[in-house]
């Protein structure tokens, strides 16, 4: 398919349109390390595209870059080792070796995706079936004995209310945030197979795993725990001896196995994007009419969205308040960090310790 018009088909990029997707595969596929990136804007189609990167590769191309969504901020760009991630896809061969096919619902130009979308089928020699567009009704026709769906824990949250039974055998994958447990149990309890927790960063890829309903996240074989002083970041070290910092707070049990304790960062995920909600409630506060203000992830009862509590300055009209806020946010905040629940009071809820607590 052209990428311009062509003769009346294709998809109708103008010059500038051409020249961003160029560069997106550039920075992807990394063509700059054979000095070839320009070759893209002279072939006129996406099977010119696609040949050109698999040569470039084929003549020792070492690297991919990934970058995370920039829904809370600027996109950070992370590069990985292309050796790296085939080391990784090479684990999870051998741990989802008698599955038949995969079936994705996440989008493959981010580090997950790619690994279980594009090598992951590829080291277990099995199709791909990129499930992202269908309807819960198609999906549930789709699926077969043998499959191992992999999406993040917002889309297994649909999936659990659209599907009502699963098809047997059918196993799952949940990454990019914590699945809540509940969740899992709730699926399982609608006939998933199994199913498998990966723990990672935008930095390292995966790291860990879990099979529901195990505890404990068991460290990859490429993985090993740096020694650890109690006041820094924990930190893994990769079969290479590259070492790299992890955002959470562990509970060692053993050379490889941890529970996870919470972010040392005070971010959540709101659809599979960090949000900060410290940041959101410092900003709320700073709105005119807002005498303090405070912010947390739902329960899980509640949602998987943020929600902010609102103490106005004397004199402030609640309702007033309440569309002035609606409308600051939706202009400023990108989506996952919007509180999707405001609750007004004369003071920000404390505990009997003094410390905050939920509404």
């Amino acid at each position: 398919m052209r990428l311009d018009h062509g003769s009346g088909t294709g998809l109708g990029c103008d010059s500038l349109e051409k020249l961003w997707l160029a560069s997106a595969a550039n920075e992807m596929f990394n063509l700059h390390e054979l000095g070839s990136e320009g070759d893209l804007l002279t072939n006129p189609t996406f099977g010119a595209w696609i040949e050109h990167i698999e040569e470039a590769w084929r003549s020792g191309i070492t690297s991919m870059t990934f970058s995370t969504s920039g829904a809370t901020g600027r996109p950070k760009r992370c590069t990985h080792d292309a050796g790296h991630l085939h080391t990784e896809a090479e684990f999870l061969s051998d741990l989802f070796r008698d599955r038949q096919r995969i079936v994705s619902l996440i989008p493959a130009h981010h580090a997950y995706g790619f690994l279980f979308s594009a090598l992951l089928p590829d080291a277990l020699a099995v199709e791909h079936l990129d499930a992202t567009y269908l309807s819960p009704g198609d999906l549930a026709r789709s699926l077969a004995p043998g499959d191992l769906v992999v999406t993040f824990p917002e889309r297994w949250q649909w999936l659990e209310r659209s599907l009502a039974v699963w098809p047997m055998d059918v196993e799952g994958v949940v990454s990019t945030a914590p699945c809540p447990q509940g969740l899992i149990a709730a699926l399982h309890d609608r006939g998933l197979a199994g199913m498998t927790e990966v723990y990672g960063t935008s930095e390292t890829a995966g790291v860990a795993v879990r099979r529901w309903p195990e505890p404990s996240y068991r460290l990859m074989s490429h993985w090993r725990f740096a020694e650890r002083d109690s006041d820094v970041a924990p930190m893994v070290v990769h079969r290479s001896g590259r070492r790299y910092p992890l955002p959470d707070d562990l509970r060692t049990q053993d050379d490889d196995r941890f529970q996870l304790l919470g972010r040392r960062d005070g971010a959540v995920q709101v659809g599979g994007v960090n949000v900060y909600p410290n940041q959101v409630a410092a900003q709320l506060g700073e709105h005119p009419g807002v005498r303090s203000a405070a912010a947390r992830l739902m329960r899980p009862e509640e949602g998987r969205r943020l929600k902010a509590f609102i103490v106005p300055e004397a004199g402030i009209e609640e309702a007033t308040l309440r569309e002035d806020l609606r409308a600051w946010m939706e202009s400023t905040l990108p989506t996952p960090a919007r509180p999707a629940a405001l609750t007004f009071g004369p003071h920000l809820p404390v505990g009997r310790t003094g410390k905050p607590a939920d509404w």
